[in-house]
């Protein structure tokens, strides 16, 4: 008789392994069985579906072909739940525990086998359910519930990391700016910064990190933000890294309420329009090999022109008019926030009665269409106007400092144009060989 020896257990510890190895081995030759194959699961529940790579599915695979019974310590060691039972079963394994709990050779085995496993099973459903329990005690309490180290914090979830909170600041404040989530990735990568988890960062890291509710001090459980019987969000026990306004602003951003106009490699290609026909700008179409130029998208193609005088151009106006005692006015949005996240969450809970409302039968499923159609064009509205308010304290530090604005990389300064100005572009003129700034419309918003 060939013999499988699988050893598993929840936690690492090779120990654990080592006593398990030495007690189903020393079965296997009791028996004067040979010692087909060895299958081990660390760190692995039984309790959870356990796939093709583990040791239990390759355990499976193996089973009448490359041996004809599998030897564990215990049942708590081989399985959990009767579905996995069943699957032995149907596989025709033949099973034997050292401690004499199953034994599938004999139907009375495989009856005592069924019984044993429902009692696991419904261990591991009690214990769940108190561990839920506990968990959804500590969330209201504003306590951290994570098992990894969050970016930002010790592993403890509370104490904060300087370097890291100021890089999620600056990711923040780059985001609203208008930077890309894998430029803001390729920057926390240059600082020699590592996630919670000790790799590199990503764009999907990234936004990850922007999403998450706990840099605003807020506790997500279960993936809802914890409220109390009021329904304002539970203090968390860790400090705030950003503001509400700057979150708010984010969330809007990336949930698609705001959207955005397409990037290019260049300062103003999806920024500025045809001073014609008012179609985007592009980049190309310029008659000289090796100098950038910009050209109307449309079909006719109103104009072709170098790139470099218009871009020298624009940057000094918006650096001269950041430079005016004024400015403050252009960028700095009145502080209605906490109004707009009011009428926000107002809202949505209309939105979320809805269902109920339908489920009762006071509305119908046209009615409820009807209105949460008007409810999400309200709601989107209001989360455009937080977004426009959280970028615009977001590019607060420009003010009076021109020289700042011309050191920032393209894609910001490409955002700060689109929020301050239109810009068009009109043909140079025929025969035209110098700059005329003329050929360029700008109109401030």
């Amino acid at each position: 008789m060939r013999a499988a020896a699988y050893l598993r257990q929840s936690v690492d510890h090779s120990e654990g392994i080592e006593r398990q190895r030495t007690r189903t081995l020393k079965l296997i030759e009791a028996r004067g069985w040979d010692l087909a194959a060895e299958f081990t699961d660390n760190d692995i529940s039984a309790s959870k579906e356990r796939g093709p790579h583990t040791g239990w599915g390759r355990m499976l695979d193996g089973i009448g072909r490359d041996f004809e019974v599998v030897v564990a310590v215990d049942l708590d060691r081989l399985l959990r739940s009767t579905r996995d039972l069943n699957v032995l079963i149907e596989l025709g394994a033949r099973v034997v525990t050292v401690d004499g709990e199953i034994d599938l050779t004999t139907a009375d085995g495989e009856f005592r086998a069924t019984m044993l496993a429902a009692i696991a099973r419904f261990e591991v459903r009690r214990k769940s359910e108190r561990q839920k329990r506990a968990n959804e005690q500590r969330a209201a309490k504003g306590q951290y519930l994570g098992r990894h180290r969050p970016f930002g914090f010790e592993k403890d979830g509370r104490t904060p990391r300087p370097e890291e909170c100021e890089a999620i600041r600056d990711g923040y404040r780059a985001y609203l700016a208008g930077m890309s989530l894998s430029s803001i990735a390729r920057d926390w990568n240059a600082r020699g910064l590592r996630t919670g988890q000790d790799g590199e960062w990503e764009r999907t890291a990234v936004r990850a990190v922007l999403r998450n509710p706990r840099y605003v001090g807020r506790v997500r459980y279960r993936g809802q933000i914890i409220v109390d019987s009021e329904g304002v969000p539970v203090k968390a026990a860790w400090p705030a890294v950003v503001d509400e306004d700057t979150w708010e602003a984010a969330q809007a951003i990336m949930a698609g309420a705001t959207g955005r106009k397409p990037r290019g490699r260049h300062l103003l290609t999806g920024v500025a329009l045809c001073g014609v026909c008012g179609a985007p700008v592009q980049s190309g179409g310029n008659a000289r090999r090796g100098v950038r130029g910009y050209r109307c998208s449309a079909a006719l193609g109103h104009f072709a022109r170098m790139a470099e005088p218009v871009e020298d151009f624009v940057d000094r106006v918006v650096a001269a008019r950041l430079g005016q005692p004024d400015a403050a006015s252009l960028i700095h949005a009145d502080d209605a926030s906490p109004e707009l996240r009011e009428q926000a969450e107002a809202l949505r809970a209309r939105r979320d009665g809805l269902g109920v409302a339908l489920a009762d039968g006071l509305l119908t499923p046209a009615q409820v269409k009807i209105a949460t159609d008007r409810l999400n064009s309200q709601i989107a509205a209001l989360e455009r106007q937080l977004a426009d308010a959280g970028r615009a304290r977001a590019l607060g530090d420009l003010v009076g400092a021109p020289e700042a604005y011309l050191a920032l990389p393209a894609d910001r300064r490409r955002h700060i144009i689109d929020l301050l100005m239109e810009v068009r572009l009109l043909p140079p003129g025929r025969g035209t060989r110098t700059f005329r700034p003329e050929s360029v419309q700008i109109a401030w918003r």
